[in-house]
């Protein structure tokens, strides 16, 4: 999510190179204080175990929360946008923005996990499930090169990126005046639920791009933070978006 509000000038501007342009030889990586994909990995892997861990804070405190307002709902997705932006902007920050994001996000996204589960019950094993099992479709499917994040590859998803924040915050601002895109039911709903959701899985390809193209460069140990941070944002929204999805296909049964 985060790597949609970075350019080709992000590595240059903080390792010393240009981005590489698809197929073409990397420069070898710095020896010292290079970002690695095993550093990356191991720093999500820790503002997951906080998000998750506050999520259970998020859980247990729902009943007092009003989880189900609209102010919420986008205040939620603004904290994720504003907090992307600033890590984007300056990637030294990542790793204590980082850890609020997994902070707040985690309880906020709890919260409303356990209203989701009093109305659906299963749903959010359901959505955790559908999450992990895209994350590790994307992840087969890049490994392998079947997709391949090529420039018009980023443009359009980013592009498509933008447009749903656009949607996000016209929703929000209808559903000031009753008319609510997000948590209304009906057909119109739940396909507007399943477009978002293939572009937030497909945002995750260009995650999987930005941690092995800084580290094929040997980007600045700093970076994995900010290759942590948009992976997890990633994975946040796209739960997200699931469950909401399950949610609108258990209420039109």
């Amino acid at each position: 999510m985060a790597q949609a509000v970075l350019n080709d000038k992000t590595f240059s501007t903080q390792a010393g190179y240009a981005a590489m342009p698809p197929g073409a030889e990397a420069p070898p990586a710095k020896a010292t204080g290079a970002m690695t994909v095993g550093g990356t990995v191991s720093k999500t892997a820790l503002l997951l175990v906080i998000t998750v861990g506050f999520a259970v804070v998020g859980w247990n405190a729902a009943e007092s929360v009003l989880t189900t307002s609209p102010w919420l709902l986008f205040g939620g997705f603004a904290l994720l946008i504003g907090l992307s932006f600033a890590a984007a902007k300056n990637p030294k920050l990542a790793a204590p923005l980082g850890f609020i994001y997994a902070v707040l996000m985690g309880t906020w996204m709890g919260a409303i996990s356990r209203v989701y589960e009093a109305a659906y019950d299963g749903i959010v094993l359901q959505a955790v499930g559908a999450s992990i099992a895209v994350f590790l479709g994307c992840l087969i499917l890049y490994g392998m090169r079947v997709v391949k994040v090529t420039a018009k590859f980023q443009a359009v998803v980013i592009t498509a990126t933008f447009g749903v924040l656009i949607f996000y915050l016209g929703a929000w601002i209808l559903s000031l005046f009753g008319f609510d895109l997000l948590l209304g039911g009906g057909g119109l709903a739940i396909a507007i639920s399943v477009i978002i959701c293939i572009i937030a899985a497909l945002n995750l390809f260009l995650d999987f791009n930005f941690i092995e193209q800084g580290a094929t460069v040997g980007a600045p140990k700093s970076m994995e933070w900010l290759g942590a941070f948009g992976l997890l944002a990633t994975l946040v929204w796209l739960y997200l978006e699931i469950l909401r999805l399950l949610a609108l296909l258990s209420g039109d049964r």
